[in-house]
């Protein structure tokens, strides 16, 4: 009679072989069984064969290549779109964060100091009638935003003109389109905005005398500086897209992570003010 350590080898020892597992679940008909030598004295060494755990791991190895296109693509376009997303969320993130941050407890930044100084020059003008110092400041400021608008119009004319004929001469790939398309729609929008201000200015030169009592000019005169600033912003926003252009993806993260600071220093409200 056999002992119990015995027997429970008897029954675990199949489970450690190769064979088992797939002799388990293979047909009865396909089933391989080994021929065991009747000499004793020779020691029997089952053949190996492939078990249901390599082909499991053969599987999983395929589903996986099949299922993973980033496996294939190089690493080299991998970092490139990592610095080009990297460059992106930088300037939209700090810009949120920035807009959050002024409506979080009333926060002061430039702009907002910007603007609340304009509308109470506005109420200034409107309360001692000062029509000629008025017009001459609104003057100015016309003049400033619309050199402003010009300036960038001449710029984007010479980009566009180079980025046309490198498109049409030696053919550019979807890269470039896109990085032109970044360029001139920045500098559209900064132009655009630069416009808008002076309209506005314009349209409160004309106000300050009609409607004295109304405060609608002070929205306006609000509203001025908000599209001021934010033409300047496009403006810087679009020396980073040039660079790009010229200099690829790392000089794109490079200057946006200089301007992030840049646009940092800028835009802290001055000394004094609450």
């Amino acid at each position: 009679m056999r002992s119990a350590p015995m027997m429970c080898f008897a029954v675990l020892a199949p489970l450690f072989t190769n064979n088992f597992i797939a002799d388990a679940f293979a047909p009865s008909s396909t089933r391989i069984l080994p021929r065991i030598p009747n000499n004793k004295n020779v020691f029997y060494f089952p053949p190996k064969r492939s078990s249901l755990c390599d082909h499991s791991k053969k599987r999983t190895s395929a589903l996986s290549m099949s299922f993973s296109p980033i496996a294939s693509v190089p690493r080299s376009v991998i970092a490139r779109g990592f610095a080009i997303g990297t460059s992106l969320a930088l300037l939209i993130g700090y810009h949120v964060r920035l807009r959050l941050w002024e409506k979080k407890e009333n926060n002061m930044s430039w702009r907002s100091h910007q603007a609340d100084v304009r509308e109470q020059w506005s109420h200034y003008v409107r309360s001692n009638e000062a029509w000629l110092y008025a017009i001459q400041t609104l003057r100015n400021a016309i003049t400033a935003n619309t050199f402003l608008a010009t300036t960038v119009l001449s710029l984007l004319t010479v980009i566009a003109g180079r980025g046309f004929s490198t498109i049409q001469n030696s053919g550019s790939s979807p890269l470039f389109t896109v990085q032109f398309v970044a360029v001139t729609l920045s500098m559209l929008s900064s132009a655009y905005q630069f416009l808008q201000s002076a309209r506005l200015m314009t349209h409160a030169g004309f106000m300050f005398p009609v409607s004295p009592e109304s405060n609608k000019v002070d929205n306006i005169m609000r509203r001025s500086q908000n599209c001021q600033w934010a033409g300047l912003r496009l403006l810087y926003i679009s020396i980073s897209f040039i660079s790009w252009t010229i200099g690829g993806e790392l000089a794109f993260l490079l200057s946006s992570m200089g301007m992030v600071q840049f646009f940092s220093s800028i835009d802290q409200a001055p000394e004094g003010t609450n």
